[in-house]
């Protein structure tokens, strides 16, 4: 990889009892030629020795990003990222930790790697969703785990049309559809009955939340489609303002019935150093608390 030149911090900033932890790592870092960056929301936690920038800032110097707190942090720090790639190290301190897959005390032995030139990457895709109104885009915006339409909680089901690749498949009514990435089938959608999906399959998912019709079930369709979702009133209308799209549960907008969303795999990905020996089925084991045999 490039010279790790700069490596920036993405801290959770809520974090407690983590300063001490900062400055050893940070020292770590220095020690080894580094300039280390951080960002304005984290910098009660940062030590001296780590110079604070901008978010963009951060996004555009950085040739290694380690990120500290959970799988939230990491998916905004993708989101931070953007289009580039860069090498991303998580470190939890999070609750489940699915991407976020070192410790505090093994990240030393991954950088060690790091920089010896030996470390491996799992390389995860990312969706891209685009709201056009009329023709014209308003929105677009990408997503690691899931693109979700939902209703607010008083909204009545939100009738969904859905195609892909040009051909209509149902006119979902439910309380919602969940669009994921094999990363994000062990999100929000799992939770909605959706299949778990190796994260190195190419593939999405679609997972209707809490369907009126009982036979509406997952779909896993290729990561080639394209696929356009619009509102539909053909049983009267409903509170259009009830109706969103989020992106990974961190952003989004309101959606109305002449918006079309079309979301397909997005040209960038995210790029997670992995750890030496990496057993998924283990990881599942542990975070879905599965028997052991």
């Amino acid at each position: 990889m490039a010279s790790l030149e700069t490596v920036g911090l993405v801290v959770k900033p809520h974090l407690k009892d983590i300063t001490a932890y900062l400055a050893n790592l940070a020292a770590w870092l220095g020690a080894r030629g580094c300039r280390v960056i951080g960002e304005p929301s984290a910098a009660h936690l940062l030590p001296p020795t780590v110079t604070v920038v901008s978010s963009e800032t951060l996004a555009a110097q950085s040739n290694l990003v380690i990120v500290i707190g959970g799988d939230g942090t990491m998916i905004y720090a993708a989101r931070l990222l953007g289009s580039r790639d860069v090498p991303v190290l998580g470190v939890n301190y999070g609750y489940l930790g699915y991407l976020t897959e070192y410790t505090p005390e093994t990240v030393y032995t991954a950088l060690e790697r790091v920089f010896a030139g030996t470390f491996r990457t799992d390389v995860r895709m990312k969706l891209e969703a685009t709201v056009e109104r009329l023709g014209v885009p308003r929105l677009t915006a990408q997503a690691v785990n899931d693109c979700v339409i939902t209703k607010s909680m008083l909204a009545r089901l939100v009738p969904i049309e859905c195609r892909i690749g040009g051909q209509f498949v149902s006119i979902f009514h439910a309380d919602g559809l969940i669009i994921a990435t094999p990363t994000g089938s062990t999100a929000y959608s799992l939770s909605a009955g959706g299949p778990i999906v190796h994260p190195a399959m190419q593939a999405i998912v679609l997972t209707p939340i809490c369907p009126h019709t009982l036979t509406n079930r997952p779909l896993v369709v290729p990561d080639t489609s394209e696929i356009e979702l619009r509102l539909t009133t053909e049983r009267g209308p409903f509170n259009v303002e009830d109706v969103f799209l989020t992106f990974d549960g961190q952003t989004g907008c309101a959606v109305e019935p002449e918006d079309r969303v079309v979301i397909r795999k997005s040209a960038s990905v995210l790029t997670l150093i992995e750890p030496e020996g990496k057993d998924y089925f283990q990881l599942l084991r542990d975070k879905l608390k599965w028997g052991n045999g």
